[in-house]
């Protein structure tokens, strides 16, 4: 199963720069043409772990891992700070000093060299019928072909896409995943 990544409609805009001698993905607050926003730029494998704590120094400070990754590789991999992972995971706390997350790592990460607009195939329908998102993926969902599940369609914000298309980010933290994710 693989995952594809969309570029959530929010500002910035997402677009490509193409340099002399690589191209890089840039963000900008005005539209100059050719934004990725809005459309699914990627695919990848990907693996998904969940993120665990422990307390730490006399139970004081509370530390996050996986069980491949400490806390620092987390935080580097994932390009967020301590301050931004626990703000964004705070709401997650399930018991006293217990936060719950998940690790999303992005393998095999294929950039489309144009991306694709969001469509689905309704099954249900006659063999050949597509039809547009009205709305667009809050977080994620499932991508059928004729019943079958093949993939899975992440929205993901402007920030950081471009990250990850740039190389520098090669983890997703995740409040919640789909359950055939972590098989």
């Amino acid at each position: 199963m693989k995952l594809l990544l969309y570029c959530t409609k929010t500002k910035p805009y997402l677009s490509l720069y193409k340099g002399f001698c690589r191209n890089d993905y840039v963000l900008d607050n005005e539209d100059r043409g050719g934004i990725l926003n809005g459309k699914i730029v990627a695919e990848c494998d990907f693996e998904v772990e969940e993120i665990q704590n422990k307390l730490t120094n006399n139970n004081s400070h509370l530390e996050l891992f996986t069980n491949n990754l400490i806390e620092k590789e987390l935080f580097e991999k994932s390009c967020l700070n301590r301050y931004e992972m626990f703000s964004y995971l705070k709401n997650n706390f399930t018991k006293k000093d217990e936060i719950k997350g998940y690790a999303i790592y992005l393998k095999n990460l294929h950039i489309f060299d144009k991306p694709n607009e969001l469509f689905y195939y309704d099954g249900k329908t006659k063999e050949g019928d597509f039809y547009h998102l009205y709305r667009t993926p809050q977080n994620m969902m499932y991508v059928y072909d004729i019943d079958e599940l093949k993939c899975i369609l992440i929205s993901i914000k402007p920030e950081h896409l471009c990250k990850i298309l740039n190389g520098e980010q090669t983890i997703l933290v995740r409040k919640k995943v789909l359950k055939e994710m972590l098989k």
